[in-house]
């Protein structure tokens, strides 16, 4: 979703905010004032701080884990595409280089229309009219005869299995997270730096750089989970690299 020039300047925003916030509470709200309300200003921080902290790491773990699973599905329908071609291996002509044919346009729609177009959060349905295509090209084969029942129920399951992993990248592609999540990250993001921004402590210098600290740990976090909510946008993204490998080994005539 963001490219790293986003992140970082959102980041550098967000300290840039929690300084002047900081020096905004030192110039109206003395430090000898805030110091006596430490212990409930502290006891806040850390009741806020502990919750704020598991919410984030269970967010940032849960867009990884299906950052991950995004990737798998596409390495997954990239396979799909290379067993389609190797059981077109066994139609009779000119089903074959039909098949094999489509195949290879398959993978190449991929890289070229639909991750470049799923980058600029636009939707492309170049692979899937492809599919409609080899539907329809099974249906000629199977229709003329000449083609066994097994080979045919294979080519349906790969066919099967290409259209089912497709869907699936597309609906992690459209996924996003609920408002109603970004506004808990946001709010307890400002409420848990707010608090250790209204903290009294005699060392100026040293207070500015615990909110620093914490500022920078929770907008960096913040922008990770951004970036890796959207697995086919942004600076860190699944890329077509299996379509990409799919692609010369069929071309090159190296999938047996």
């Amino acid at each position: 979703m963001l490219s790293y020039a986003e992140s970082s300047f959102a980041v550098v925003v967000a300290l840039i905010a929690a300084l002047f916030l900081v020096a905004a509470l030192n110039r109206f709200w003395p430090m000898s004032n805030r110091k006596l309300v430490n212990d409930v200003t502290g006891w806040q921080l850390g009741i806020l701080g502990t919750t704020y902290g598991v919410i984030l790491g269970f967010m940032l773990y849960t867009v990884w884990t299906d950052f991950r699973a995004a990737d798998v599905a596409a390495n997954l329908e990239a396979s799909s595409v290379l067993n389609v071609y190797r059981i077109a291996a066994g139609l009779p002509s000119p089903e074959r280089e039909a098949m094999q044919g489509l195949a290879a346009k398959y993978a190449n729609a991929a890289v070229n229309d639909e991750w470049p177009a799923m980058q600029r959060q636009v939707e492309s349905n170049a692979s899937a009219l492809v599919t409609g295509e080899m539907w329809q090209v099974l249906a000629s084969a199977e229709a003329k005869g000449g083609v066994s029942a097994t080979r045919v129920d294979h080519l349906t399951s790969a066919l099967s299995n290409l259209g089912e992993r497709r869907n699936l990248r597309e609906q992690e592609r459209a996924i996003r997270l609920p408002v109603v999540l970004w506004v808990l990250l946001l709010a307890g993001a400002v409420a848990t730096v707010g608090s250790a921004c209204l903290l009294g402590n005699d060392n100026r210098w040293l207070h500015y750089c615990q909110v620093m600290a914490l500022t920078f740990v929770v907008a960096v976090t913040l922008s990770a989970i951004a970036d890796l909510a959207r697995p086919f946008e942004g600076a860190v993204a699944v890329t077509s690299i299996a379509f990409q490998k799919a692609s010369e080994m069929m071309q090159a005539g190296a999938v047996h």
